[in-house]
């Protein structure tokens, strides 16, 4: 009796474990996408449309059927640049024993690659009798430079000879997949249908704010429109997308990297040709005639990117009035702004969706200047409170802007700038360069009898129709000291600060000493 337990226990170790079952899920039932910005990309920078720093939390629902006991899961069509050791799957009853990314694509590369040294089919034309033909040869080269193939004792090239040609393979090698995908193993006590929740992070996006400002004839307000202007780099598109993005900077480690994992340039199989001795097709080992098929057409070239250049237009009625726009809800110290419907988030592209329409904001121009003697470097801003009163009163994320202004009924670019995250309550300067409309000069000249006192004359010319204010901010040394001035000053930024409203057509003047004590 103890013999024959010892051998079902040895036939039962000698059994073969069960198989796994393979389920594949295709594509999500639902899908939610969340860019988060590159938070070292300064406002004033534009995407960058080659690598973004940028990055995406997607959600995806997946329904799928599983088996009693050992079975591999596999979540089809994910984002290409997918971080998976921050994937989290829910629903699964008996839990994740193992997670796997396949993110070797099929490719004219990778299928050239893979076939190296190994036999293939070429389909040619034959140039005497213009009949498409298909030869056996063997692959001998990489991917990298010309294509070397072997006819039995002959060597040939490949898309060199002008008419349509390509290899043919007679299956997908094994490891190679039409989507990135990722795979989880999973035992269940018994087959039952689950809704999944996959969750993960993705590198390859960026988004950012794109306002558009429209100056009014008064030249103390303005129409303002925001876009939300979101890229991707990635190789999977989102359809019909829950999107949102989220505004403010996050906490990264330092050796954080969300750039793109350029699928679209490794995909690509550039080819060159260079020149090899003629042979005789109809000679060739193992060739043979296929009247009947017809010359296939070349391959097409491959795909240009796609522009990502932001176009702005100005117009009136209130910009864009009829354009739907994003809503806004607190997420701890950041916002977040939930897309009016859903959107498809598609491959090496670029969308933009309204983010917020504020017609009639107060935006008054003032003419800042810096005075570090007799230079005065003279700049423009538009400068209003982010309040309700004011016509904001809206969390305004960080991003670039295009200012235009009517100039015979016709709206015309005068200037661009950026702003950082503005909250509520916070006041908005839209810097915009130097102006050609309010010119400065400064002039110094001796005192006497005191030669370590310098007298300055600042003057300001404004030569707009409406009257226009001025700031300006005087550096001094260490061994400096401001000693009159014809009108009391204040400070600002560690230097005397002079405020003043230059009349229409007019002019203001500021005069000043200076006194050095460096030899007193």
């Amino acid at each position: 009796m103890r013999a024959a337990l010892l051998l079902l226990l040895v036939l039962a170790g000698a059994m073969p474990a069960r198989a796994q079952t393979i389920v594949t899920s295709a594509g999500p039932d639902k899908v939610s996408v969340t860019l988060y910005r590159d938070p070292d990309r300064d406002a004033d920078s534009a995407i960058n449309r080659s690598y973004p720093q940028g990055f995406a939390l997607i959600t995806e629902t997946r329904t799928v059927t599983i088996p009693a006991g050992p079975a591999v899961i596999r979540f089809e069509g994910v984002a290409g640049n997918i971080l998976p050791e921050s994937a989290l799957v829910s629903g699964l009853p008996d839990g994740v024993e193992e997670k796997n990314l396949d993110a070797n694509l099929l490719s004219p590369r990778s299928l050239f690659d893979r076939a190296l040294g190994r036999r293939v089919l070429v389909r040619r034309t034959n140039p005497a009798t213009g009949k498409a033909q298909l030869l056996q040869a063997t692959l001998r080269s990489s991917a990298d430079g010309a294509a070397v193939l072997q006819f039995g004792g002959a060597y040939g090239d490949l898309r060199c000879s002008g008419l349509p040609e390509a290899i043919v393979y007679d299956g997908v090698p094994e490891g190679l997949s039409a989507k990135p995908t990722l795979s989880v193993k999973t035992t269940a006590k018994a087959e039952r249908q689950v809704t999944l929740t996959l969750s993960y992070l993705s590198g390859g996006f960026d988004w950012q704010a794109d306002y558009v400002i429209a100056m009014r004839k008064d030249g103390q307000s303005a129409d303002l429109f925001a876009w939300i202007t979101l890229a991707s780099t990635d190789v999977t598109t989102f359809v019909d997308a829950d999107t949102q993005v989220v505004a403010g900077k996050i906490n990264r480690t330092a050796n954080s990297n969300y750039g793109p994992r350029n699928f679209a340039s490794a995909s690509y199989l550039p080819l060159q040709c260079w020149p090899v001795p003629e042979y005789d097709l109809e000679d060739a080992d193992d060739g043979y005639q296929l009247p009947s098929m017809p010359a296939p057409p070349p391959p097409p070239p491959p795909p240009a990117p796609e522009a990502m250049d932001l176009v702005v237009t100005a117009n009136r009625a209130g910009l864009m009035a009829e354009a739907k726009v994003a809503t806004v809800e607190a997420l701890g110290d950041l916002k977040l702004y939930r897309f009016p419907t859903r959107v498809t988030v598609a491959s090496q592209s670029q969308k933009q969706v309204g983010l917020m329409n504020k017609p009639g904001v107060k935006l008054a121009p003032v003419y800042v200047s810096d005075i570090v003697r007799e230079s005065a470097e003279t700049t423009l801003l538009l400068r209003g409170k982010n309040n309700v009163a004011n016509g904001l009163g809206a969390a305004m994320p960080a991003g670039k802007a295009a200012v235009f202004s009517e100039v015979e009924g016709q709206m015309l670019l005068v200037g661009e700038s950026a702003i950082d995250d503005k909250a509520v309550d916070e006041l908005v300067e839209f810097r915009m360069g130097r102006p050609q409309s309010v010119s400065t000069q400064v002039v110094g000249t001796r005192h006497r009898p005191d030669d370590r006192t310098t007298a300055y004359t600042l003057t300001v010319t404004n030569d707009q129709p409406w009257p226009v204010t001025y700031e300006a901010k005087i550096y001094l040394d260490d061994d400096e000291k401001m000693v009159r001035s014809s009108s009391r000053l204040g400070r600002k930024d560690g230097a005397s600060f002079w405020t003043t409203r230059v009349p229409a057509n007019g002019t203001e003047t500021l005069t000043y000493g200076v006194r050095n004590d460096r030899n007193r």
